[in-house]
């Protein structure tokens, strides 16, 4: 097996057909088989500079995850995303990734650049449906930490914080958590479950 894919195009999403979806509100983008996300993931030239992690606003290890995905170790993939990012499944669907990562992409010169978030996306929907262990839980610091507002930044906040060991309470004035990731991208885009 080639250790690059040379390809100058991305390997293309499945989608709903325009006949089906024009009938439902389901999500367009259907995401990577496991094939898919190697055979792209091996479009990435591991670059020493990592151009595309400048052009990321939570810094993310992109070479690194993608290097995972290529060795098939989804789960690898997932835990170097995890460090940086709280919601990967959802930046890897609506983050606007043309004009940050993979518009620093070095692919993108003489082609088209690596499908990060498409690989971001295949990435944390498979540790959701594969993984069943329950996150741990660090040893409480002892504070207590409000957050008010349960949108994205709120739940990153919530999250880290949660990670550091302080307890966390979030208070949200709407009847659901989420925020613009609940009542302003329609579920074709970013599924309500995925939230």
């Amino acid at each position: 097996m080639a250790l690059h894919n040379m390809d100058p195009k991305r390997c293309p999403m499945p989608s709903q057909d325009p006949n089906v979806r024009n009938k439902n509100f389901k999500e367009v983008a259907l995401g990577y088989t496991p094939e898919m996300a190697v055979n792209e993931a091996k479009r990435c030239l591991g670059c020493k500079n990592k151009p595309c992690q400048t052009g990321c606003p939570v810094g993310i290890d992109i070479p690194s995850f993608i290097a995972k995905v290529a060795e098939e170790d989804f789960e690898g993939a997932y835990q170097v995303l995890s460090a940086s990012s709280a919601l990967p499944a959802v930046c890897g669907r609506v983050c606007p990734q043309e004009t940050q990562c993979e518009g620093k992409c070095v692919r993108g010169i003489k082609g088209e650049s690596v499908g990060i978030g498409r690989l971001e996306r295949f990435v944390a929907d498979w540790h959701r449906e594969h993984n069943n262990t329950a996150p741990t839980v660090p040893e409480p610091n002892g504070h207590k930490v409000a957050i008010i507002g349960a949108g994205p930044s709120g739940l990153t906040a919530a999250g880290d914080l949660a990670k550091l060991g302080y307890k966390v309470t979030v208070y949200e004035a709407l009847h659901l958590a989420g925020g613009v990731l609940v009542y302003g991208i329609p579920e074709f885009r970013l599924p309500k479950a995925i939230v």
